[in-house]
């Protein structure tokens, strides 16, 4: 049996089950027995679990107790804001609404628990002003909630529906059931209904995510085995590479159902990436076999082989599995998952392949222009093809100006590398033409902004500040909080207040006096308006100001901001003195919180990965300086990558913080097959020159092959409609075809020049 499009060479001599052959038949049998459960693992954690950026950081994360303190207080995050054209105070499609939403018919789950908790919109909170007892004109009452509830316009309005638990665990049918039951009522088409607010976003990433699994992993992966075809010369070999990398890909799955883990919007490219690796390995070692079986013949070529490519394949997988194993640090659960089951795939698909392939080979070899190329290297008749040499004596001659350009782009690139930051913005997620951002875009436009910023005023139970002055500090606080945010109007209790009077003398004290006391009787009417709230230790009083979700805000500064502007105005009402404290609380701490973590495991991971991965490099090359100089090579795509988005101020994702320490595993893959042939031509007594162009003709081929393969079948992603799978995608990618420049161009540059006498001939037995 012939396994490839060639000759087969004559048969081979002695028994036919050799040792290699035994192990290779017994791994394939255990593969084939274990398929059932990966299987049932696969199918058990492929449905895709959606996450917020709330849910990926963990619950004793402080920021997110604080966050869930806020919420116990005054209310969930967990809304859909909605609005339509024509959507106006009063009008019976939204009256029509609010009855589905919140009467005896409204929808619940199979236990009969409702999956809303409640509906507000504008003209309900509208009656709540106009009357008693705080009976506002209804042209004061609008001017009070325009750009919160009502739009510009002075009619355009929304309606704001809480979720419950049960709610939120069906929330893809929950948010069709609103679209399609606005569809009825207001007798509009489904595309001109727009929503937003987290549970919207929660159930876009749902879907994207799964439509970007179901429509991108298949062709990934066809575009892996023809690649892989193509690089192998052999449509069987190539085959059983991606068989027993697919499997390996399996494993990961079973290692997730076992450690109770669901696929998720961050893990959906793990598969393919995975599968890539797996496929570039087998590539290399498939190389090693052709060249053992070109120099010594068919006999004992398994066991050369595995001689020859142990170390640099071994080291090279472990490389990348230690990259990907440097994302367990990090503070988020995706990354953490990410990392940690696929550097086990990484590592058992090494494994796997030297208990299959060398048997395989041993019985059916690959007979091809590649065996060729190799019996002529070996006969002296060539120095591999006329581009590698030719590309080869290109790098050899230029060495000096190329090491220059690289050093000079790195540093260029380094200076950007202080700008960079990352956002989980809404924004972040999705492309700028999604209907999610679309919808985000009109609801803004047309009634106001979304994202809140809220500061929280605390009174202890035995402050002596009464009723009237706290509502005096609030509007104080309201006003400087939204100038500040750049905010038209703040939601907070002032609203459903009357306006304290103005003025000196005895008419005007009477009428704050008589303020006074309505205040005290509406402070228990308002309370289900949940912007007071009494507590054990005092009284909570809330503001919320509104930012653009697409607007290009820090965080950061906004909310140091806003506290420095805060702060002098609790001082002048007495502070701690009289029992006053103020928080900046709410979703948006929590969320800046998580971008500072982001850019935290961008660095830990990465310093990390890089200082393991040296400490390797420097063992493997028995020096110090020869290991940091191998390294250059390789840090050298992350400078420029990170550098470049530093100096653009482009924001990076969870999917992009990734990429770094990923790459970097990656990056050192063909770093250690060129040196490793390079050392063995120098330890044989070739000249630097001649020992350059010897790894070319040994690795160029293969590590250019394996390098496409893995770009170009991650690649794929890039058409996702999920952002941080698209930005992986074609970020990775680029770092790999960084890392091949880096590795056949930058490090043969150096390797000839004075930075190639760290790697001095070795003794010789």
């Amino acid at each position: 049996m012939d396994m490839s499009e060639g000759t087969a060479p004559p048969a081979l001599e002695g028994p036919l089950w050799t040792r290699w052959f035994v192990v290779s038949v017994c791994t394939l049998a255990l593969m084939a027995a274990a398929a059932p459960f990966i299987a049932f693992s696969a199918f058990n954690v492929l449905s895709v679990e959606a996450t917020t950026p709330i849910d990926w950081v963990p619950l004793q994360f402080a920021p997110r107790q604080a966050y869930q303190e806020f919420v116990k207080e005054f209310e969930s995050g967990d809304v859909v804001v909605v609005s339509w054209p024509g959507c106006e105070l009063g009008s019976p499609g939204l009256t029509r609404l609010v009855e589905a939403v919140s009467g005896d018919k409204s929808p619940r789950n199979q236990q009969g628990l409702p999956w809303f908790e409640g509906v507000a919109t504008g003209s309900t909170v509208l009656d709540r002003l106009i009357e008693p007892p705080l009976s506002l004109n209804r042209e004061t009452a609008v001017e009070r909630l325009t750009g919160l509830l009502v739009g510009p316009d002075g009619k355009t309005t929304l309606a704001v529906i809480g979720f419950t638990p049960e709610g939120l665990a069906d929330r893809k049918h929950a948010v069709a059931w609103i679209r399609n039951t606005i569809r009825q009522t207001a007798m509009i088409d489904n595309d001109a209904v727009h929503m937003a607010g987290p549970v919207v976003d929660n159930v876009s990433v749902d879907v994207a995510s799964n439509d970007s699994l179901d429509t991108y992993a298949a062709p990934g992966a066809l575009l892996i085995l023809l690649l892989t075809w193509w690089s192998l010369k052999s449509f069987w070999y190539a085959c059983l590479v991606f068989v027993v990398s697919l499997w390996c890909v399996g494993l990961a799955f079973a290692t997730m159902y076992l450690c109770g883990d669901r696929m998720n919007p961050v893990l959906i490219v793990m598969p393919v990436l995975v599968l890539a690796l797996g496929v570039s390995g087998g590539i290399h070692l498939a190389n090693y076999l052709v060249e053992s079986l070109a120099a010594g013949g068919r006999r004992g070529a398994a066991t050369r082989a595995v001689r020859l490519g142990w170390l640099p394949c071994l080291l090279s997988a472990g490389t990348t599995a230690i990259g990907l194993a440097s994302l367990v640090v990090s503070e988020l659960e995706p990354i953490r998952a990410f990392g940690f089951h696929a550097s086990i795939a990484v590592m058992a698909t090494l494994f796997t392949l030297f208990l299959v392939l060398p048997g395989v080979f041993e019985r059916w070899p690959i007979t091809d222009r590649r065996l060729q190329a190799h019996q002529d290297a070996a006969a002296g008749s060539g120095h591999g093809d006329g581009f590698t040499k030719g590309f080869a004596s290109f790098c050899i001659r230029f060495a000096p100006a190329i090491v220059a350009a690289f050093f000079l782009s790195m540093v260029v690139a380094g200076m950007g590398v202080p700008g960079i930051r990352t956002s989980v913005r809404i924004d972040t997620l999705f492309p700028p033409t999604s209907r999610v951002i679309s919808d985000y875009r009109w609801i803004e436009e047309h009634i106001g902004p979304l994202v809140p910023i809220e500061v929280v005023l605390d009174f202890s139970k035995d402050s002596p500040v009464p009723p009237a002055e706290r509502l005096e500090l609030l509007e104080r606080v309201a006003d400087r909080l939204a100038e500040t945010a750049g905010a038209s109007t703040v939601m907070s209790a002032a609203l459903f207040m009357p306006d304290t009077p103005e003025g000196s003398g005895p008419l005007a004290s009477a009428r704050r006096r008589v303020v006074a006391r309505k205040l005290e009787r509406s402070l228990v009417a308002i309370d289900d308006m949940k912007y007071i709230r009494n507590h054990d230790d005092g009284q909570l009083w809330r503001a919320t100001a509104r930012i653009s979700a697409l607007r290009e805000v820090d965080y950061g500064d906004l909310l140091d901001q806003v506290r420095t502007d805060i702060a002098p105005i609790i001082d002048e009402a007495g502070g701690a003195a009289r029992g006053i404290s103020v928080a900046c609380t709410g979703i948006m701490p929590l969320v800046h919180a998580i971008q500072n973590t982001l850019l935290s495991d961008l660095f830990s991971s990465f310093v990390s990965a890089c200082v393991l991965i040296t400490v390797v490099i420097m063992w493997v090359e028995r020096g110090v300086f020869a290991g940091l100089v191998a390294m250059i090579s390789n840090v050298f795509p992350m400078i420029l990558m990170f550098g470049f988005l530093g100096w653009t101020r482009t924001p990076l994702d969870i999917g992009s913080v990734m990429t770094g320490s990923i790459a970097l595993g990656m990056a050192i893959d063909g770093t250690l097959h060129f040196l490793t042939f390079y050392r063995r031509s120098i330890d044989s007594g070739l000249e630097p020159a001649a020992a350059v162009n010897a790894a070319f003709e040994h690795c160029a081929a293969a590590t250019t092959e394996s390098t496409l393969v893995c770009a170009l079948g991650i690649l794929v992603f890039s058409l996702s409609s999920f952002a941080p799978t698209s930005r992986f995608s074609w970020m990775l990618a680029l770092l790999m075809m960084a890392a091949l420049a880096g590795d056949l161009v930058l490090l043969p540059a150096m390797l000839v020049g004075p930075l190639g006498r760290c790697f001095k001939r070795r003794r010789t037995s």
